[in-house]
């Protein structure tokens, strides 16, 4: 049976891509078969973070049955699989976000983990996701204006009865003008599982278009993402 899990982050949060590929990889390694989904079509970045820059085949054209499902899934050299969105403004125009619900249901059984990159913000397309996911994760930053979109985010899985799983606080720096785990976790309500630092190693990754954890799997961040990876397959307790 294949588990749904939603990345996501409040109106401007960042590291969401980036997080879903890194514990896609991690869950690869952990010979799990692993699909990433890229539900946010307003602003795509799943397939770029890999090098796709303008694929032919996207969840847009499947949505409206222009495409089947084998015409829109590409595999990475890292060995992911992934589901890109259309990078063009013409074709979000064209695509209804009420149809995500077909994506899911083809998906179902096809994989042990479908990871959503999911839209950040409120709208109706992240209420959508949250309903077809079975968890979530989010990822915020160390600052209140992240607390607070995240609060919201919260309420709206509680809304959609998807299972929350914990926290990945993204973009640290040895908690110098920012806010502390400890501060975090007694806002949000749910525990830190990954804390990803500033990181070099990060930014060259993306920048070469190919996971972290595929890159250098003993950095410190790889080994953040894989403590998540962990908890998702239920070799951790929190």
């Amino acid at each position: 049976m294949t588990k749904f899990v939603a990345l996501i982050s409040g109106k401007g949060g960042t590291g969401k891509t980036t997080s879903t590929l890194n514990i896609g990889h991690a869950l690869k390694e952990r010979d799990r078969k692993v699909i990433l989904l890229d539900a946010n079509l307003v602003t795509p970045n799943l397939a770029i973070q890999l090098g796709f820059i303008n694929p032919e085949g996207t969840i847009n054209k499947f949505l409206r049955k222009e495409k089947d499902l084998k015409e829109i899934m590409y595999l990475h050299e890292s060995g992911l699989s992934l589901i890109p969105a259309s990078p063009s403004y013409h074709e979000f125009q064209k695509t209804n976000s009420q149809d995500l619900t077909e994506i899911f249901e083809h998906l179902d059984n096809m994989a042990d983990f479908v990871l959503v990159d999911a839209p950040s913000g409120l709208g109706y397309d992240v209420n959508q996701v949250l309903k077809n996911c079975d968890e979530t994760v989010l990822v915020v930053n160390p600052n209140l204006s992240s607390m607070m979109d995240a609060l919201k985010t919260i309420q709206l899985a509680k809304v959609n009865q998807t299972f929350i799983v914990g926290i990945i606080l993204n973009m640290t720096h040895r908690g110098w003008n920012e806010m502390k785990p400890q501060e975090v976790e007694e806002i949000l309500g749910y525990p830190i599982i990954a804390n990803i630092k500033h990181d070099r190693k990060v930014r060259k990754s993306v920048h070469l278009q190919t996971p972290l954890h595929y890159m250098y799997p003993r950095s410190r961040s790889a080994r953040e993402f894989n403590k998540v990876a962990a908890v998702l397959c239920h070799e951790q307790t929190l």
